[in-house]
């Protein structure tokens, strides 16, 4: 059921946000960053976060990469799709490769690092979804077939 205006009948459309992510890759390991704001505050993710207006996909997932690590990442493909909708989101993940090895701390994150995939496996993340993608990631890394997720709940 919509909301819908007595006045002049508009309707008030709730759409779901649009949340980007991105598994940066160096060589054979993994970049991470620990989160200093909540939700989850102290927890290990996937650098990411919402769209911006006016961005594409690919350009929002760069730009949280950096935001949050302060690396480059290019070559960017879409990996998986988790549509979370007890919290009304929609999360695209892609896979990147940084430009090199170089990246930091950036604002919202308390540290990043370069992880091994048999670390990342034995860790706990902040999101499930970032969870599910990961971990099909570690079992076909190869791209071409999208990964679909649906989270009723986290």
């Amino acid at each position: 059921e919509r909301k819908i205006c007595k006045i002049c009948s508009h309707i008030f459309y709730e759409s779901p946000k649009i949340v980007v992510v991105c598994i940066p890759q160096w060589q054979d390991l993994i970049l991470l960053c620990q989160r200093a704001i909540e939700p989850m505050k102290g927890q290990w993710c996937l650098p990411g976060g919402y769209l911006e207006t006016k961005e594409t996909l690919e350009e929002g997932a760069k730009r949280e990469v950096f935001e949050e690590t302060l690396a480059k990442v290019e070559n960017l493909k879409l990996f998986s799709k988790a549509e979370l909708i007890h919290l009304n989101l929609i999360m695209f993940c892609f896979l990147g490769q940084m430009n090199d090895g170089t990246f930091d701390t950036g604002e919202e994150c308390l540290d990043v690092r370069l992880f091994s995939s048999a670390e990342v496996q034995n860790m706990e993340l902040a999101f499930n979804a970032h969870k599910f993608s990961l971990d099909a990631f570690f079992q076909s890394p190869e791209v071409g077939n999208i990964h679909n997720f649906r989270i009723e709940n986290d």
